[in-house]
């Protein structure tokens, strides 16, 4: 009898053992969870809301406005790659700018925070006639839902504007628009 169920084991040994070391992901699993297949790749696509500041105004004072924009995010897992486009408006404050950006997540997690920076292309004006340059850019960040189908993204950035900016009939040599931006994304 012992020797019957010694070899009814040895006989079920190698299904159990090709079941437990099995390194294919199970097949329910959704193409965004696993971070080594082409489908976890895929760009995600987001709009954002949040607020400019410029602190470095011609105005001399700091000149706010809301708005928000739209990105693609790019996640290749040990980096971040984004094109982005931005509008805010409000009270003496214009801001338009297409960019590109890049950036290192500290974490490989489904939520990560990250820090980077990139360059903008715009138009701004900060309560003097406005100007139309690069706009280099650093930012910090945090980003959730790395591996799910709904992913948040909150930013702070921190812009200068290269281009001077004049005051309205004023022929100085004008000021360099520079401030934080907050933003809130949520990507698809």
């Amino acid at each position: 009898m012992r020797t019957l169920a010694l070899l009814a084991l040895l006989a079920a040994a190698p299904a159990f053992a090709a079941d437990r070391y099995d390194p294919a992901p199970p097949r329910d699993a959704g193409a965004r969870q696993d971070p080594f297949r082409d489908t976890a790749r895929m760009p995600w696509l987001g709009l954002r809301l949040g607020g400019v500041v410029g602190l470095g105004s011609s105005s001399g004072g700091q000149p706010g406005g809301g708005g928000g924009g739209a990105y693609v995010l790019f996640d290749a897992r040990d980096f971040l790659a984004d094109l982005n486009g931005d509008i805010f408006v409000g009270d003496h404050v214009r801001f338009f700018a297409l960019g590109l950006g890049a950036y290192y997540p500290f974490s490989p997690g489904n939520v990560t925070p990250y820090l980077g920076g990139g360059f903008k292309v715009g138009w701004t004006k900060f309560g003097g006639d406005g100007a139309f340059g690069m706009l280099p850019y650093g930012a910090l960040g945090v980003l959730m839902g790395r591996e799910g189908f709904v992913q948040l993204r909150a930013e702070l950035t921190y812009f200068l504007a290269t281009s001077r900016e004049t005051r309205p009939g004023d022929p100085g040599p004008g000021t360099h628009a520079n401030g934080p931006m907050m933003t809130l994304g949520l990507g698809f």
